[in-house]
């Protein structure tokens, strides 16, 4: 187990997302407690599960086969506008077609409830005082990306939730949960068969990622889910990180404020 953490270690810092931070108490607490196969992830008809999504299409990549599975357990909170992600169109027209497709694919799958922000892309650091808004009181399950993604808006949502939590009211059974969307998780601990419902996570990612413009990239998508269903008997899975308040609240966080 210790050269399994240096290894993994040494490969972090090779990403270069470390600078300004020591993730060694982080990465040594999680690798030491690694399953040998991660438990299943169960929703109840009554569980109510938040989504936050640093940007229009992380939700779907991340855990878009759960969603589909158990929509009316689902409100999906997107912070940023997509103002940059459509290179070939100004950062307007950018953010007006990735605000459409998140509401299409929203409609589509019947959530809850969703909402987008109209925040630019590499600025939801300034953006706190519209973050803190949003309701978490009900929340038994609230989702947030891989503390590892190499995005700027990832590092402000995460250090934005962490503030809000200590803030705000929250369900005293409040379990935390990170999925992957740009960076796979380094030791996850929960799995869901998505097997069933992989087409339509084809299909919704098709929306946001046009094959013609994204060329292979959803089958690169799709093939860590088919990797992640090496625990199981499984074709496909979505796979998470659980936490609750106390652990959560102790893991460091990068400056959003940086350059990463």
């Amino acid at each position: 187990m210790v050269e399994i953490k240096k290894i993994f270690l040494n490969f972090i810092k090779k990403t270069g997302i470390i600078e300004n931070i020591k993730y060694h108490s982080f990465l040594f607490y999680f690798l030491s407690k690694m399953k040998e196969k991660p438990n299943k992830f169960k929703i109840t008809i009554n569980t109510n599960c938040l989504v936050l999504s640093q940007y229009p299409g992380a939700e779907i990549k991340g855990l878009g086969g759960l969603i589909a599975q158990f929509p009316k357990n689902f409100e999906i909170l997107c912070f940023t506008n997509g103002s940059t992600m459509l290179k070939e169109f100004d950062t307007i027209k950018s953010a007006s077609i990735k605000k459409q497709q998140f509401s299409d694919i929203m409609k589509s799958l019947r959530v809850k409830g969703f909402k987008i922000f109209d925040i630019d892309c590499g600025t939801l650091k300034n953006h706190y005082s519209t973050f803190r808004k949003i309701d978490i009181s009900e929340a038994d399950y609230i989702f947030i990306p891989n503390i590892f993604d190499n995005n700027k808006d990832t590092l402000a949502l995460l250090s934005h939730f962490k503030k809000i939590l200590q803030e705000k009211e929250y369900n005293p059974n409040l379990k935390i949960i990170m999925y992957e969307s740009d960076f796979a998780l380094c030791a996850p601990d929960y799995l869901i068969d998505i097997t069933s419902i992989i087409e339509t996570k084809r299909r919704m990612l098709e929306i946001y990622y046009p094959k013609e413009e994204y060329q292979n990239y959803i089958d690169k998508v799709l093939g860590l889910n088919a990797y992640r269903a090496h625990f199981s008997n499984y074709d496909f899975c979505e796979t998470f990180m659980g936490f609750d308040y106390d652990e959560f609240i102790k893991i460091p966080l990068l400056n959003p404020t940086s350059n990463h």
